[in-house]
């Protein structure tokens, strides 16, 4: 995968400024990150397969009511969970999405509703140990410098023309902003292919 330097250099050539003149790494990677946020939304939104995620099999002791330290770093949001009595079952059962535990339903041998609240994935409980697997969107590491990873295939094509974009905005330049925008726009669409791997096409609506 590329670099950050690699869009960085890109902005700079849709910028007029190669020799980095006004441009510089530290002014434009702050541009470079929000594009990124941005890239990783929209894939989301479009379902790409490169921001989503799924964890092996996660014991839940007797009486737990979160992940504790085994919930996924990398967790945005989780979309569904499933659990089943043991890591090598080949049954595993949809667990229910709730915006609250339910505080007037007794703990059985399963955990049965899940919850999304302050960043964590919290249960009932249940009187035995269960596994669970998590369905997720995943959080690509934002870079931080030149030489940090894009983390995405073919992300460059974006970064490169909505960090100009962003660039060009912040001074005031709208028809440098107008048409890089359009590019990066059309850019999205190759960075979409790029990492769908064997699902069917799909578009930005």
């Amino acid at each position: 995968m590329s670099l950050a330097s690699v869009a960085l250099a890109t902005a700079r050539t849709l910028l007029n400024d190669d020799n980095a003149t006004v441009w510089t790494d530290p002014v434009l990677i702050p541009k470079l990150q929000e594009a990124h946020r941005e890239l990783q939304t929209d894939l989301w939104l479009v379902g790409s397969p490169v921001v989503r995620e799924v964890t092996s099999p996660i014991l839940v002791p007797a009486n737990s009511t979160d992940l504790g330290t085994n919930q996924p770093l990398d967790l945005v949001t989780p979309t569904a969970l499933k659990e089943a009595d043991s890591a090598n079952s080949t049954t595993w059962e949809d667990m229910t999405e709730v915006n609250y535990i339910p505080f007037n339903v007794a703990k059985s041998n399963k955990l049965i509703y899940w919850a999304w609240r302050g960043e964590k994935i919290l249960f009932l409980g249940s009187t035995a140990p269960r596994y669970v697997i998590v369905f997720y969107r995943k959080l690509i590491p934002i870079p931080a410098t030149a030489n940090d990873p894009i983390g995405i295939i073919f992300g460059e094509l974006y970064l490169g023309a909505r960090t100009a974009a962003l660039a060009a905005g912040s001074v005031g330049n709208k028809e440098v902003y107008d048409t890089v925008t359009a590019l990066a726009k059309a850019n999205f669409e190759k960075v979409v292919s790029a990492n769908r791997g064997q699902q069917k096409p799909i578009f930005k609506p």
